[in-house]
Order: structure tokens, then C-alpha cells, then sequence
């Protein structure tokens, strides 16, 4: 195990109950330095992954940096579970086949703009035929931007290298759409990082399921989230689960409640939007969707 201090500034790289691993920053390309272990502080609490912090002279954490942003779920019973740090973008991978759940990619759209994360839409598979069906053929009235890739039988990954060169970047999809195809095609020394993690904790590879940072070559970082698990958002007000909707924003302020939840209230500026067309039906089916998940988890 790797005890040598490490710089003042140091990136959260994984993290656990009273301690994670981190590494210098900024990490330089084909940096071979270790990930050290760090101690967090009860009165400072737990470190993400992503997280920036400052450290003593014995790897202490004496302070978190400010988060620009955190990326959650929710749990069974609502409570929000946070899973990293300073994200720059949540890369949302779908692909024709398994066929998309609709919702999942709503809700990953939804949590993504909550809190100030880029969604970026990659569709993996692109030598599949692209089906003229939901959500394919909306893809291009959400506002966000849409890459295809593909992983076999050679990878085609150029078009997300802007945006990988810099910053925190969570890959999130559902099964079997390609994410671990598409980490390895991204991070061609994954399993030289994994190693040299797996050296310094003494742990196997996937032996956690922890949140993960693997440093990508031209500077930037890829956030890996081992297991499969249903995505839900957690209990929250309905202002809040508003910002997963930008295009409620030019009309909420113009509606007759403060309060209204945009579903049946007189004088509602976006239920008139909606049938003007001026937002897509598909998008408030959404926001309706999102609120009935709202209700059945206690608000």
C-alpha cells in the first residue's frame, strides 16, 4: 500500500466510509503514480468520488473543495444517495437494441439539469439500423447533444473526444447497451489504472461497487459506477424536479398559481404551451410521468 504524502491538491478517485484513495493533480499523461489512501475527518464528512480536497501532511482530508454539482439516485424509500462529484457532462448511452426505456432516459435527462450537469446523448451501435420510433425519432427536439458510436467490430469513439478532453464525464444507460464496450474503447489502459488501484487497496477488480475515476489520456476523467441497477430520482419538491424542464421555464413564471404544478390549475401558462405545441407533448407526458413517480414515493 502506497503511504507517500501527496500534494496539497489531490483528486477523489474512490471513496468508502471513513477513507477513499485519491491522486495527485493534475494528472499528467502517462502518469504512473499510485493512489494513496486518505483519511477523512468526521467534522468534514464523507468525500465522493470527483471530489477536489486539500490534505495534510499525513493524507488527511483538512478540507473538501467547493462541488460545482453532485450526481445521485434515489433510493427504494426516496432518500438521495450521492454518488459523485463535479461532473461536466452525464453521457446517457442507448442503442437500438435492448430498446430503450423511455423513461430511464427521461429521468437521467431530468437529473442530469437539476443540478447543472450537461446530458449528452450517445446512441452505441450506430451500424444498427436507427428505428423511426420513440425516443429515436425525438432525439433532435430535446436540446442536448447526440453522438453515435460504436464499439465492434472496431471502435468508432472520435466524435466524443471533445467532449473527454477535459473535465468529469459519468458514462449511465441501461443493460446492454454498451457501457463497459465503450469505458474500454475510451480508456485503453483501464486495466493498467485498475491495477494499480487493485495494488494500492488490495481489492480485485470489481470487487466494489463504489464509484470509480479513471484518468483519460488527453486529460480528462471517466467516472465508472460497477452494477446494474434501476435509476429513480429521490423525493423532492416540484420547483426542483421543474429544472429537469428548461422549456417550462419561458411559461411557469406566467402561470396564475406560484405553485401550480403544470397538470390541471386554471391559468396555466405551460398547459396552454402545450397545446399551442409550443412544448412537445412527449415532454410533458414526461414531466406527468416524473410527477406521479413523485406521489407514489410520499410527497
Amino acid at each position: 500500500m502506497t503511504s507517500a504524502p501527496l500534494p496539497a491538491s489531490a483528486r477523489v478517485v474512490q471513496s468508502f466510509g471513513d477513507h477513499g484513495w485519491a491522486v495527485a493533480e493534475p494528472v499528467k499523461e502517462c502518469d504512473e503514480s499510485q493512489p494513496v489512501r486518505i483519511q477523512y475527518q468526521r467534522k468534514l464528512g464523507r468525500c465522493l468520488a470527483g471530489d477536489r480536497v486539500e490534505l495534510g501532511s499525513q493524507n488527511e482530508v483538512k478540507r473538501i473543495l467547493q462541488r460545482r454539482n453532485r450526481f445521485g439516485r434515489g433510493t427504494k424509500s426516496g432518500q438521495y444517495q450521492a454518488i459523485a462529484a463535479n461532473l461536466d457532462s452525464l453521457i446517457i448511452v442507448i442503442a437500438p437494441r435492448p430498446a430503450p426505456s423511455i423513461s430511464l432516459l427521461h429521468r437521467y435527462l431530468t437529473a442530469a439539469r437539476i443540478e447543472r450537469i450537461e446530458p449528452v446523448i450517445v446512441v452505441n451501435k450506430m451500424d444498427l439500423e436507427w428505428p423511426d420510433q420513440a425516443p429515436f425519432n425525438q432525439l433532435d427536439q430535446l436540446g442536448v447533444p447526440v453522438h453515435r458510436v460504436q464499439c465492434e467490430p472496431v471502435p468508432d469513439m472520435d466524435v466524443l473526444q471533445p467532449v473527454l478532453n477535459h473535465g468529469v464525464h459519468l458514462l449511465a444507460g441501461q443493460s446492454g447497451v454498451g457501457k463497459s464496450s465503450i469505458s474500454n474503447a475510451l480508456l485503453p489502459d483501464l486495466d493498467l489504472q485498475t491495477q494499480a488501484l487493485s495494488d494500492a487497496t488490495g481489492k480485485g477488480r470489481h470487487t466494489t461497487s463504489a464509484a470509480t475515476l479513471y484518468s483519460l489520456s488527453k486529460g480528462g476523467w471517466l467516472v465508472d459506477t460497477p452494477g446494474v441497477w434501476e435509476y429513480g430520482l429521490w423525493t423532492m419538491p416540484a420547483k426542483t424536479l421543474e429544472r429537469g424542464f428548461p422549456e417550462f421555464e419561458p411559461y411557469s413564471t406566467q402561470c396564475r398559481f406560484r405553485d401550480c404544478s403544470h397538470q390541471h390549475e386554471p391559468g396555466c401558462a405551460v398547459l396552454d404551451a402545450v397545446e399551442r405545441g409550443e412544448i412537445k407533448p412527449f415532454r410533458y407526458q414526461a414531466w406527468l410521468g416524473l410527477l406521479a413517480e413523485q406521489a407514489r414515493l410520499g410527497r
